[in-house]
């Protein structure tokens, strides 16, 4: 088995090992049970379960931003100058957080619980880093079109960015139920985008 396939089967085993005993059980003597390797295998990978995790948010973070890119470009064809719908990319931001939080809730959970992760490791601080420059462009981007002109960038991304969190962690977890559908997330999410245009 090539190194890079090891490497890999071990990411994946990890989260069906977080999904089935939550991310304090999860052990890396189980995650290397799973793949088929010795516990010792793990070290040519990863110096320790904090290593594997941190690896694991790494990956979630690109994966993000690659949905959040997409999803923003796509929102952004076709707006006017005159500031008609100027906020969609940022509902659309929303949105692709969102389904990446449902699609992968294993990874999500282990990407903002910085006490399993080594909190200092470059690739995590640099994929952080362009998650949040996304995030600030996306909302000045939108700013420069007329939407929420009236309050400071960084403060529409906080409370953007906490309000999104919030509905996703809400979803996976099942407590918007009789709520909410599914098909109406969108239109929460307009409504939210407008909210924040509303502070100015």
């Amino acid at each position: 088995m090539k190194r890079a396939d090891v490497r890999q089967r071990l990411l994946r085993a990890a989260e069906q090992e977080i999904a089935a005993c939550g991310p304090a059980k999860a052990s890396l003597r189980a995650i290397a049970r799973r793949v088929g390797v010795s516990h010792q295998a793990t070290a040519h990978h990863f110096e320790d379960r904090a290593g594997l995790f941190t690896a694991l948010a790494v990956e979630g973070f690109d994966l993000l931003l690659e949905r959040t890119r997409t999803a923003i470009a796509d929102a952004s064809e076709g707006l006017g100058a005159d500031g008609a719908d100027a906020g969609r990319p940022v509902a659309a931001a929303g949105a692709a957080y969102i389904e990446f939080a449902l699609r992968h809730p294993t990874m999500f959970d282990v990407m903002f619980r910085p006490e399993l992760l080594h909190a200092e490791d470059e690739r995590l601080l640099a994929a952080r880093d362009e998650h949040r420059a996304v995030l600030l462009s996306n909302i000045a981007a939108a700013q420069e079109r007329g939407w929420g002109v009236g309050v400071p960038t960084e403060e529409l991304a906080v409370i953007g960015w906490a309000t999104v969190h919030g509905l996703a962690v809400l979803e996976r977890d099942s407590q918007l139920d009789g709520l909410l559908s599914e098909a109406e997330m969108p239109r929460v999410l307009g409504r939210v985008a407008q909210a924040l245009e509303a502070l100015a």
